[in-house]
């Protein structure tokens, strides 16, 4: 029999079975197919990835999703797609949340199929818990894989099943276990279907017959989405309900999926391997992240310049959401001359969380450094002409985010050694969003 036979008998196989439990489907396809399924870890091993203060993106979890792959990293497939993509990631484990500052990530991703202390201790109570409710509010952007049911574990009450009472997600959102084997395109333009920030793993997700990109796979999902907030988009859906889904969260950004996104990475048959919708998920996780506002323009008054030393500012660096080129701009940058930059060459947003102890709440401080090169325009005269010169210098800008109880603050440092700063009088700064 040659091999194009054994794939099509093979998934003949699969989907015959797939009715079965899932424990009985395991075991078949492995008497059907001579290949080892690895076996699974106890615990994946976060200090493997310890966090340190250049880590930007957090992963949780306790074991590696399902099964892992002997030609992917042991500790599962969030951990070897995160390393593909060349991320800053770190990772820890459930009952490392309480001690963990959130703060300095801009991106979170949960793993599926953890066991049941995973799933109490990010819903303690039922409800998700705090720390992840209010980073996602302050601006964060959170991959969800919320698959259940098939380690041991399950954000629910009772134990799985079709009448299983849901844990509370971010915004009300709830699940209902029900373990189906076909998935359909909605969004079809979504980025996580076309994948064009999947790198070299992404791709254009097709619904195209079993063991593709979206069903069987024992199975393709293992719940549905219910109590959706307003304006949700549907990227996934089986019969029943949502599966793959987007909504904003106050300032953040959610992407939540029960499906099998990790085991058909991992697939413990290589060739069957699909790889490219963590692969979309992750990378469309990143830009999001990246491409958020970052902008500002008003005035400031500053600490050099003439009159109410009241100066122009102005900056632009989101060209992948409005297509404009990047920018740094003064009228007037505080000794009656004016700066453009001509280009950009590092630009750096930080966050920090500042405590107001009266009402013990934390206000995320958000900063942005760009460093690059430009022009002086200064007015002369030649002949009895007028003409203006352009002085190219290289300059720092760093801005602080308007927030409501906030006007910002700008300043501008020259390699000509002109410096300026103050508060915004006018105007705002804003570097989250979309």
């Amino acid at each position: 029999m040659n091999m194009e036979t054994t794939e099509k008998d093979i998934k003949k196989r699969v989907v015959r079975v797939k009715v079965r439990p899932a424990a009985l489907v395991l075991l078949v396809v492995a008497l059907l197919v001579p290949t080892a399924i690895a076996p699974r870890l106890n615990a994946a091993n976060p200090t493997t990835f310890p966090c340190d203060s250049s880590k930007t993106v957090l992963l949780i979890q306790d074991d590696p999703p399902r099964f892992s792959a002997s030609n992917h990293d042991p500790n599962g497939a969030d951990v070897n797609e995160l390393m593909a993509q060349n991320l800053p990631f770190c990772m820890i484990s459930s009952d490392q949340l309480g001690s963990t500052n959130l703060a300095q990530f801009s991106e979170i991703i949960i793993a599926s199929t953890q066991n049941q202390a995973f799933y109490d201790n990010l819903f303690p109570g039922g409800s998700i818990d705090p720390s992840i409710s209010d980073w996602v509010q302050h601006g964060g952007v959170l991959s969800a894989n919320l698959a259940d049911c098939a380690s041991g574990g399950s954000w629910s009450f009772t134990s799985c099943g079709d009448s299983s009472s849901s844990y509370t997600f971010l915004g009300g959102v709830t699940h209902v276990v029900f373990f189906s084997n076909d998935n359909s395109i909605i969004s079809q333009s979504h980025p996580i279907i076309t994948g064009q920030f999947g790198g070299t793993d992404g791709g254009q997700i097709v619904d195209d017959g079993c063991l593709q990109d979206l069903d069987c796979w024992q199975y393709a999902s293992h719940g549905y989405f219910t109590n959706l907030p307003a304006g949700t988009t549907i990227i996934l859906s089986e019969s029943n309900g949502p599966v793959f889904i987007e909504y904003r969260y106050g300032d953040g950004l959610v992407v939540a999926t029960t499906t099998s996104i990790e085991w058909r990475y991992d697939y413990f048959q290589q060739g069957f391997q699909d790889l490219k919708l963590l692969a979309n998920e992750i990378g469309y996780q990143a830009f999001k992240t990246n491409c958020q506002k970052n902008d500002g323009e008003g005035e400031f008054e500053g600490s050099h310049g003439h009159g109410h030393f009241k100066h122009h500012f102005r900056h632009d660096h989101h060209m992948c959401q409005d297509n404009q080129n990047d920018e740094v701009s003064s009228t007037d940058r505080g000794d009656g001359k004016d700066f453009h930059s001509t280009s950009i060459q590092s630009v750096q947003v930080i966050q920090s969380v500042q405590v107001d102890k009266s009402v013990q709440l934390g206000q995320v401080i958000r900063t942005v450094t760009i460093i690059g090169l430009g022009t002086i325009d200064e007015l002369g005269t030649t002949g009895g002409l007028e003409i203006t010169s352009g002085l190219p210098v290289s300059f720092t800008y760093m801005a602080v985010e308007t927030t409501p109880t906030s006007p910002g603050w700008v300043s501008f440092s020259f390699s000509d050694g002109f410096t300026n700063e103050g508060s915004v009088t006018s105007g705002s700064i804003a570097l989250h969003g979309w």
